[in-house]
């Protein structure tokens, strides 16, 4: 045979397919877990309790950490205070807990400047357990110099998800 056609019966040889190979099949497991939907319930709405100025600015802060309110010298507080408890309620997992930095409390004068506080702060991450678990909330005040007398009030929001 000529160098041509051992050429021909190679380049032939190299299109045949390749012999099967036997080949094994596994079987492998996967799962999933639909968690239900986080709902909370506000059991106690949040409470700074009543507050005298001399006319300067300051600050209350309700430490939802240790329960307590604390006032700048330049403020008397008087009269009970409340944290928000909430209640969450779902699957038992761990959920993160997050914030707007800021809320208003509103009323006959200028709007008060508000922070959330939560332990461990934005992104913190709580269990549920059991089916529910009870966290608080508590903020800093900033009362403005000259605020205007009267009752004020405002909204804050939490963002849960499953984490």
């Amino acid at each position: 045979m000529t160098a041509a056609g051992l050429a021909s019966v190679a380049a032939a040889l190299l299109a045949l397919p390749a012999p099967a190979l036997a080949a094994t099949a596994q079987t492998a497991t996967a799962q999933a877990q639909v968690l239900e939907n986080i709902q909370y319930a506000v059991l106690l709405d949040m409470d700074f309790g009543r507050v005298a100025t001399t006319g300067t600015a300051g600050v209350i802060e309700l430490n939802p950490g240790s329960g307590t309110r604390s006032c700048d010298p330049t403020l008397v507080c008087v009269s009970g205070f409340a944290m928000s408890e909430l209640r969450l309620t779902g699957s038992d997992a761990n959920v993160q807990v997050n914030f707007d930095p800021t809320f208003q409390l509103t009323g006959p004068g200028d709007p008060i400047m508000a922070e959330p506080l939560f332990p461990g702060g934005p992104g913190a991450v709580v269990t549920i357990s059991g089916g529910e678990t009870v966290v608080n909330f508590g903020a800093r005040l900033f009362i403005n110099a000259g605020q205007a007398p009267g009752v004020y009030a405002g909204d804050f929001t939490v963002y849960l998800e499953y984490h």
